[in-house]
């Protein structure tokens, strides 16, 4: 869901779940995400994927680039200092900041994309009835073959869907998208997995990322899972994890080990993410930051 229940953005710091006072589970406490605490991991493919789009842009810009090269370039006091909402659109510097902005601006528009189609899973799930978009339409039916592909009765065979987890000596939580029986047992008899769904418009339908292991194994070893009502229950134990790759005319269930292993890792994600975002920025970034001195040579 785009907006899990007790979430919320912590500026500068990303998204948390808690501080929501004694009428919910957390408390004052702030329990990081685990997307969240995903993000100390390095993601190498995000560089040339950046770089990609930034130069695709420039072509694209190059009429503009061109006519812009003989303006004089921005001064001190030029659009650079200015508020974006107060910024001309037209000068080098605006054109400079539009170009280095596209591919976050992309990777929002994919973010909130597969936000939607989670949500409209998630509705058929429950059969909350939501209105036609044909964009997100063929995700859903990609979803909906992958149900019945498995035999997946959505009485008997849902145990969860957008359940929130935590870990109360770790401080996360994070809401798993849906608790399934599948048919994957001896004789084909059914067994407990925790299944993300993944959505992408370019990428392939069996493309996986490392920290996304991480992710499930977050999900899948916290002790605690959350009910409608805020009670408070065990996380089952999964028989596996995996995800669910939805593109628009293929899906691909594609299980990982996400075992003990895969979760020490995460934790040590967890300690990481929280030492950054408990130092003051200005501490721990290297900007202009005072020398300790040389002590004095004694005259010899």
């Amino acid at each position: 869901m785009t907006a899990p229940k007790h979430a919320r953005d912590v500026k500068g710091k990303g998204r948390y779940y808690g501080s929501c006072g004694d009428d919910c589970p957390f408390g004052d406490d702030l329990f990081i995400s685990v997307t969240n605490a995903q993000g100390v991991v390095a993601k190498p493919a995000l560089v040339p994927a950046a770089v990609k789009v930034t130069a695709e842009t420039a072509w694209n810009q190059l009429p503009a680039m061109v006519a812009m090269s003989r303006q004089t370039p921005t001064g001190p006091n030029g659009c650079e200092k200015k508020r974006v909402a107060e910024r001309c659109g037209s000068c080098r510097f605006c054109l400079t900041a539009a170009i280095k902005r596209e591919h976050q601006n992309q990777w929002d528009t994919a973010a909130d994309f597969g936000s939607l189609v989670h949500s409209y899973a998630f509705s058929h799930v429950v059969g909350e009835p939501r209105p036609y978009d044909p964009d997100v339409e063929p995700f859903v039916q990609q979803y909906i073959q992958f149900l019945s592909l498995w035999g997946v009765d959505l009485d008997r065979h849902v145990e969860a869907a957008e359940t929130t987890v935590l870990n109360r000596p770790k401080k996360y939580a994070g809401t798993g998208d849906i608790w399934l029986h599948l048919p994957t047992g001896p004789a084909g008899r059914r067994q407990l997995w925790l299944v993300d769904i993944k959505t992408s418009l370019k990428a392939p339908v069996n493309r996986v990322y490392a920290d996304q292991e991480l992710q499930l194994a977050g999900l899948r070893f916290a002790p605690t899972a959350l009910l409608a009502d805020d009670t408070e229950i065990a996380v089952p134990k999964f028989a596996g994890a995996a995800l669910l790759n939805l593109r628009a005319g293929a899906h691909q269930l594609i299980p990982l080990p996400a075992d003990k292993a895969a979760y020490k890792a995460f934790l040590g994600a967890v300690d990481l993410q929280l030492h950054f975002h408990a130092q003051d920025t200005k501490a721990w970034v290297a900007l202009d930051a005072p020398a300790l001195p040389a002590p004095a040579r004694k005259a010899s």
